[in-house]
């Protein structure tokens, strides 16, 4: 895991209109004013603080992390960042440890630093799939208790999570249930692959006579791949 200080803001980010919204009105939610309102009215538990667990699905690409870390920088916070296909262990018992271990570090950074940070949880698709059941072998059974641990600190995770994930029908409804936003990341359409060029190419670069960014916006790409051509290139 790392602990990461964010350079992008929200502003930064170009995404689909629909998404945008719905980060609008997650934002708003999250708002200290609109928390302290909601403690007020007797809706919120004083002691509970900003509590968010939120998915972030949809086409690798479409960006998903980079707008969990312009998150954080919109709300002054670092994001504590775990890369969840590393969490698997051969060693039994070693992936329950390490899905402890996830949670542990962050409450223990989040008594160490000012501002809690947000916890993203990238790549979270084995925790959060389907769990297997009939005749199980030992791995399966593993895994399987590896998701209960997962499962039950999500059920009393305290702070904001980010899980990233690019499929979101194959998700276990148990932990489904448990996220109160899950928020699509859909591919850019024209008018924004012309602004992700635009944004991404270099200013000083030699272009040949008559070059047209928007020409290379008909192609149907992602931010992530529109990113990867130009360093190619």
């Amino acid at each position: 895991f790392e602990l990461v200080d964010s350079e992008t803001s929200l502003e930064d980010v170009v995404l689909h209109t629909n998404t945008e919204e719905t980060l609008d009105n997650l934002m708003q939610q999250v708002d200290k004013k609109v928390v302290s309102r909601l403690v007020e009215w007797g809706i919120k538990d004083k002691k509970s603080g900003i509590d968010a667990r939120i998915i972030f699905y949809g086409a690798a690409g479409t960006g998903k992390t980079m707008t969990a870390y312009s998150l954080a920088k919109s709300l002054k916070r670092q994001v504590l960042v775990f890369d969840c296909s590393k969490i698997l262990s051969m060693y039994v018992g070693e992936s329950e440890k390490n899905v402890r271990k996830i949670f542990d570090t962050f409450y223990e950074l989040s008594e160490k630093t000012k501002t809690e940070p947000i916890l993203l949880l990238n790549e979270a698709d084995q925790f959060l799939g389907s769990r297997s059941s009939g005749n199980l072998t030992g791995s399966d059974q593993m895994h399987n208790q590896m998701q209960n641990i997962f499962l039950e600190q999500i059920e009393s995770f305290r702070g904001m999570l980010i899980a990233t994930t690019n499929l979101l029908e194959n998700i276990d409804k148990a932990f489904s249930r448990r996220f109160n936003y899950k928020i699509e990341f859909k591919k850019p359409d024209k008018e924004q692959r012309e602004r992700l060029w635009k944004l991404m190419l270099p200013e000083g670069a030699p272009y040949e006579k008559g070059f047209d960014s928007k020409k290379l916006a008909e192609h149907s790409l992602t931010g992530g791949q529109i990113n990867l051509i130009v360093k190619n290139t």
